[in-house]
Formats: structure tokens, C-alpha cells, sequence
């Protein structure tokens, strides 16, 4: 009885934390419909005074797409640039086919021998290789198909002195219609980027780097480098704050990528960021919280950041309470908390359809909104293995880099 209990109290306790991000989410979701947006007008860069952009491409055994990858990054209309591509992999076939790309003019190929650090080392190999001319660098993960002008487009919001590093929109749609969870991840990731990233970008928030499509300041990298960990771009994320550098969302810097095609790799994908999301953000907590160079609303928004992932173990009890409360409806219907609850989550539900369906019309994709109810099964199917993962994080210090596959197919609509 006591244990039922102290489950029933803390699937309230839930409830109200799940009604305080559907808050978040209505009001990004209120200003991001309020807003137009700027079709960030390209103007030609062709000299070098302009920049210099080092183009990033950390590779890992990725036979089906690093053709693709390297088509599309040797392809910018401009600014002038070079292509560093650090290789770690060991599967034979990947090297190969890169050895094709050893005569391209703008390319460069570094092997590394071990994959010491993960990703987080091959940039760190990467950064001390770069041009002297760098001004930019612009990092890109092996599934993600830019267009032609994005570095252009990049380069362009940096004309202001003070912005240091700019974080693009990431669009997974090449695979979208190959399956269910393809079309979850699609619908998903349109949400977290058109609403949650443009809405903390939008009333001056914490905006966290994702790892892929972001530009940043050469001379800003190369002085803070990748911590060797399983989520690099979460712990530069927090390193740069603490420094006292600013992150810009644009969401009209956008670059098509690929989406998880089995429920494994989606799990596997979300556990490797669930975990060293929860040891960076426990790590570096009180560092942020302490910090000058944050305002209280971005320190606030970084709790609710960190704590994403964290909050999946509080939504396991709470399903537990929610079948409780079914198996035995007379006995604890009646219960004032359990009433609360229903009430909050009653409330708090919408805010997740609201959101999503704006994400999707705001990207012109009304075609994909049927693709809503598969993210949010995949992201409950997802809530045990990432509480895991994330309670993992909180008592270990250290975890490992789980590549997710590529397969290179392309199923759009």
C-alpha cells in the first residue's frame, strides 16, 4: 500500500512537470506562428576578406553515404573553402572509396588508426589540420546532404562580430517514408527544430548545439576544442556558455539528413544521448548555474534542457500509476492527487499535437502531418530504454560512442 502510494504521488509530481513543458511548448509554439521568416538574403562571397570555411566531416565505416556526402560538400557555390575529411574507419570499404577523393583540389583526408575519442577526437585531429586562412568551421555528420548555398548561407550570419557560433536546422526527410519509426523520426525532429530550438533562439534561451549543420569560429574551436565523450556537441554546448559564447538558431539553414530505419537503432541512437546528456548536464550544472555570462531565464531553460532526458524515469512511474489507477478505478479515482493528475495531463497533451502540427506547416510539409501519431508512439516506445540509459548516466563517468547506421537510401514522398 505504501509503495502504491509513493507511486500515485510521484506520477503527480510527474504531471506537473509534464504541464510545465507543455507551457514551454505553447508559448514557443505562440511565437514561432507569430513570427515571419527571413529568407536570409545571399550575397556573393567570393573574396577573402569574406572568410575562409573549413568543411568537417568526421567518418566512421560509412560506405553507403560518404560518396553522397563528399558530392554534396565539394559542390558550395562559395565562400572559398577546404573539405577535412577524419576518417576512423576500419571497415575496409569506406577507405577505399575515399582514396577516389584524394586528387580532389578542396579535399583532405586524414586516417586515424584508433578511434580514440570517438568523433569528438577525429574533429580534435581535424581542428589541428586545418587551413591557416580558416575563419569558419562547418561540421556536418555522414547522413546530411547540404545544399549548394549553405555555406554561403552560413557565412552570412556572421557579418555581426558578436555571433561566434550558429546552429542550422536539421531536416530528417531523405528516408522519411521508408517505415514507421522513419516517419516518427521525421515528424519528431521537425518539432525539436522549428519549435523547441526556434522558440529558446527566438526569446533569448539556452540553445544547445546537435551535433551536425552548425558553423562556429575557427578561432573559437580550436580554443576550446571536443572533450572525448559520447556527446561531444552537449558538452561544447556547455563549455561554451561557461565561456561566455553565445549559440544562434537559424532555422532557414537547413540540411536534409537521414533518420534511424529500425526500432534498435533508434533505441541505440537515443540511449548514447540520453546517457551523456545526464553526466554532462550533472557535470556541468553548477558551473552554468554559477556562471556571469548566463541571464536567470537561460539558466532556468537549461534545467529544463538537461533535465529531458532525466524526466523519462519520473514518466515510466507515472505510467504505473496510470495503470494502477485503471486496475482499480474505485479505489483510487477518487484519490485528489490522481484527479489533479488526469487534469494536468489532460491540459498538457494537446500542447504536444499543437506543436508538432505547427512544426510540420511551418516547414510547408502539411504531407507529413500524418506522420505525427508515429512520433509520438515511437517516442513512448523509447521512454524505458532512455530512462535506462539516462539513470546510467547519473552513476557512471564514462560511456561509449554507438554509431548509428546509415543505410543511404532516399524515400521521399
Amino acid at each position: 500500500m505504501i509503495l502504491i502510494d509513493a507511486v500515485l504521488f510521484l506520477g503527480f509530481i510527474e504531471t506537473v512537470i509534464l504541464f510545465f513543458y507543455a507551457v514551454r511548448w505553447y508559448i514557443f509554439t505562440f511565437i514561432v506562428l507569430k513570427s515571419k521568416v527571413k529568407s536570409n538574403p545571399i550575397k556573393h562571397i567570393n573574396n577573402k576578406s569574406s572568410g575562409f570555411v573549413t568543411v568537417l566531416l568526421p567518418i566512421y565505416n560509412e560506405p553507403n553515404v560518404v560518396d553522397r556526402l563528399l558530392s554534396a560538400c565539394t559542390s558550395f557555390n562559395s565562400p572559398p573553402y577546404e573539405v577535412i575529411v577524419i576518417n576512423d574507419s576500419d571497415d575496409g570499404v569506406t577507405t577505399r572509396k575515399l582514396e577516389a577523393w584524394r586528387d580532389h583540389p578542396r579535399v583532405k583526408i586524414i586516417h586515424r588508426s584508433t578511434r580514440k575519442g570517438w568523433k569528438a577526437g577525429a574533429m580534435n585531429v581535424a581542428l589541428d589540420n586545418v587551413d591557416p586562412k580558416s575563419t569558419h568551421v562547418l561540421i556536418f555528420d555522414a547522413d546530411f546532404v547540404p545544399p549548394s548555398d549553405l555555406a554561403s548561407r552560413f557565412l552570412e550570419r556572421f557579418n555581426d562580430d558578436t555571433v561566434s557560433v550558429v546552429q542550422g536546422c536539421q531536416r530528417h526527410d531523405l528516408n522519411a517514408e521508408e517505415n514507421w519509426v522513419t516517419k516518427s523520426v521525421r515528424a519528431w525532429f521537425s518539432l525539436y527544430n522549428v519549435i523547441e530550438l526556434n522558440g529558446q533562439n527566438q526569446l533569448g534561451l539556452f540553445v544547445p548545439l546537435t551535433g551536425s549543420v552548425f558553423m562556429a569560429r575557427t578561432e573559437v574551436l580550436k580554443k576550446l576544442k571536443f572533450e572525448e565523450v559520447t556527446d561531444e556537441d552537449w558538452n561544447l554546448t556547455m563549455r561554451l556558455y561557461e565561456h561566455g559564447y553565445k549559440i544562434d538558431f537559424d532555422p532557414t539553414l537547413v540540411a536534409s539528413g537521414e533518420c534511424p530505419n529500425t526500432l534498435r537503432r533508434l533505441f541505440k541512437q537515443h540511449a548514447r544521448w540520453a546517457e551523456g546528456h545526464s553526466r554532462t548536464f550533472t557535470d556541468h550544472f553548477f558551473k552554468i548555474w554559477r556562471s556571469k555570462f548566463l541571464t536567470l531565464k537561460e539558466k532556468i531553460d537549461f534545467v529544463f534542457m538537461g533535465c529531458t532526458f532525466l524526466n523519462c524515469i519520473l514518466v515510466v512511474v507515472l505510467t504505473a500509476a496510470t495503470l494502477i489507477t485503471m486496475l482499480f478505478p474505485q479505489q483510487y479515482l477518487p484519490n485528489p492527487l490522481v484527479q489533479t493528475s488526469m487534469i494536468l495531463l489532460l491540459a498538457s497533451i494537446p500542447s504536444a499535437i499543437v506543436a508538432s502540427i505547427t512544426a510540420l506547416l511551418k516547414e510547408g510539409a502539411r504531407k507529413d502531418l500524418k506522420k505525427i501519431p508515429y512520433a509520438w508512439l515511437a517516442s513512448y516506445v523509447v521512454t524505458p530504454v532512455v530512462a535506462y540509459a539516462a539513470l546510467k548516466g547519473l552513476i557512471t563517468k564514462k560511456g561509449f560512442f554507438h554509431r548509428t547506421y546509415k543505410t543511404g537510401k532516399i524515400v521521399k514522398s
